[in-house]
C-alpha cells in the first residue's frame, strides 16, 4: 500500500507547528513575586540612568526599574544584618521573554547608559554563602528604585527590589535594542 502524499503532509503540518509556535515565543516580562509585581506596577519604565545624570533633582521621587549587569559587590556585616553593595552597568532591557528555543530567555542589550549603584539589606540568618553567590559579577541584576545622587557619573538609587537572574538565564551579546526615546533626537526649544 502506498500512501504517497502523507510525507509533503506530514512536514508541512510540522513547518506550520514551528512557525505557529515561534510567533508565540516573545512574551511580555512577568514579575515572579507579589513584593515584584507592586514594585513593576508603580514603575516609570521611560527614566533612564542619562535622564537622572542630566537633572537629579527632577527624578528623585520616581520610581525605576533598571537592568545591570553586576560589575562589583562587596558584603559588609552590621550588627544587625548583612549589606551588599552593588555596582552594575547598565543595559536597555525591552521588558520581552524569549521562549523559543534559545538558550537565554532574558535577552538584554549590548548598549546601556553607564555605571549605577544601590545596596542591599539582608537578615542576619540568611544563607550567606547562597546570597554571595547570587549576587556576584557577572549575574543580572533587576533594580525597582529611586534615584539617589550622582557621584563621578555613576548614578546611586535606594532600592526597593532587586531581582537577581544568573548568567545562565540571560544574554546580553545577541540583542543590539536602543529604546526607541533614545533613537529620537532630542525636541530643541525654538529660538527667539
Amino acid at each position: 500500500m502506498k500512501y504517497p502524499n502523507t510525507i509533503p503532509r506530514f512536514l508541512a503540518v510540522i513547518i506550520i507547528m514551528i512557525v505557529v509556535l515561534s510567533l508565540n515565543c516573545m512574551q511580555s516580562y512577568m514579575p515572579q513575586s507579589n513584593w515584584e509585581l507592586q514594585e513593576y506596577n508603580g514603575t516609570d519604565f521611560r527614566i533612564l540612568p542619562d535622564d537622572v545624570r542630566q537633572d537629579i533633582d527632577r527624578y528623585k521621587s520616581s520610581r525605576i526599574a533598571w537592568v545591570g549587569i553586576i560589575q562589583e559587590s562587596e558584603f559588609y556585616e552590621n550588627p544587625d544584618n548583612y549589606e551588599v553593595l552593588l555596582l552594575m552597568q547598565h543595559r536597555y532591557f525591552d521588558w520581552q521573554v524569549d521562549y523559543s528555543m534559545t538558550k537565554s530567555k532574558y535577552l538584554v542589550s549590548t548598549q546601556g547608559e553607564g555605571l549605577f549603584q544601590t545596596s542591599w539589606r539582608l537578615t542576619k540568618d540568611a544563607d550567606l554563602p547562597y546570597f554571595m553567590d547570587r549576587f556576584s559579577a557577572g549575574n543580572l541584576a533587576i533594580v525597582y528604585a529611586t534615584p539617589d545622587t550622582v557621584i563621578n557619573n555613576v548614578v546611586l538609587v535606594k532600592s526597593r527590589y532587586i531581582r537577581i537572574l544568573d548568567k545562565s538565564e540571560f544574554s546580553a551579546t545577541e540583542l543590539n535594542y536602543i529604546p526607541e526615546q533614545r533613537l529620537r533626537p532630542p525636541i530643541q526649544p525654538l529660538g527667539d
